[in-house]
């Protein structure tokens, strides 16, 4: 028979300073945001071991430490305060009407390809709704979503880990590219650039373990080629573009990406070139993403929708 802890006298007060605990390692750090005096902090700690009947922290010269047992229920109850607020948002925008704030996670590719479009008709339909969007990799996106500061996301649920924390639904696979500045020495060849030519310069890459890492690194093991001796390793897309566009390092991006710098307004030049190497990239499979057991509030199931209806749109 599971612990009933309700039954056993769990409150939210309980829920708020264990989710707390989650994010700080002072009880008394804990109390002061939860404006609640230290001896009150901890008979509620107390309690929860009491009710839970199990060793959820230890005393530490820096204060407590959980246990994994204590660590596991804290960050339930930061999804459970989670659920509250959401639920808070969901009242507060059917007495208002369809008005309210989304904010999405995504990696780079879908962000370009199906977020800015979504939005695009959002502002049109749906004035009232604001959005923002935070870029950046699946690893970085992921524990933004675990503790609700995003709704969704359109990224992977990184190796590290447990699956069973998200609901996925498997999308797309997503198409990269090597690109450099315009007028590279590259771009006087006139025919399908060998790949072992891309070697004789450097690379800008994300860190070792991205997907589009490692999908370059895979297409040049598969040719049997080294991997680049020379590499500029950074997280930030801006400054891979701005790294690209100003020296003769090369490098792979997802061509969604690519195709908006390739060109410019009304078909001008852009400020980079999509190099044509005789091997495809395809970084691995997208998901759709929120946290187990999630409910999305009602303007953001309205997002979400348009943000499917593009990628619906670009299958097609």
């Amino acid at each position: 028979m599971s612990l009933d802890l309700l039954r056993r006298g769990l409150k939210v007060p309980h829920l708020r300073l264990m989710a707390e605990l989650a994010r700080q390692s002072k009880l008394t750090d804990a109390a002061s945001v939860l404006g609640i005096t230290q001896p009150a902090a901890s008979r509620l700690i107390s309690e929860v071991a009491r009710i839970t009947d199990a060793e959820i922290y230890v005393r530490s010269g820096r204060g407590i430490e959980l246990t994994d047992i204590g660590a596991n229920l804290a960050e339930r109850c930061v999804r459970i305060l989670q659920e509250f607020q959401d639920a808070g948002q969901d009242i507060e925008q059917y007495k208002t009407g369809l008005r309210g704030h989304v904010s999405i996670g995504a990696v780079t590719g879908p962000a370009v390809e199906y977020v800015l479009p979504a939005i695009r008709h959002i502002r049109l339909s749906y004035p009232e709704i604001s959005i923002s969007v935070e870029i950046g990799t699946s690893k970085s996106l992921a524990p933004m979503l675990e503790d609700g500061r995003l709704d969704f996301t359109l990224s992977r649920v990184p190796v590290d880990l447990d699956p069973r924390q998200f609901d996925e639904r498997p999308l797309l696979r997503e198409p990269a590219c090597m690109v450099a500045r315009v007028d590279h020495p590259l771009t006087r060849i006139k025919s399908v650039i060998a790949p072992d030519l891309l070697l004789g310069f450097d690379w800008v890459l994300p860190p070792v373990g991205s997907p589009i890492r490692a999908t370059a690194e895979q297409a040049l093991r598969d040719r049997k080629l080294q991997l680049p001796t020379r590499i500029l390793t950074t997280s930030s897309f801006l400054f891979t573009l701005i790294t690209i566009q100003k020296t003769n390092a090369i490098g792979p991006v997802a061509r969604s990406v690519a195709e908006s710098f390739a060109s410019g307004y009304e078909g001008a030049a852009g400020s980079i070139v999509i190099l044509p190497v005789d091997f495809e990239l395809s970084v691995e499979t997208y998901s759709f993403l929120t946290r187990h057991g999630q409910s999305l509030t009602p303007v953001s199931r309205i997002v979400a929708k348009e943000v499917m209806r593009a990628v619906t749109d670009k299958s097609n």
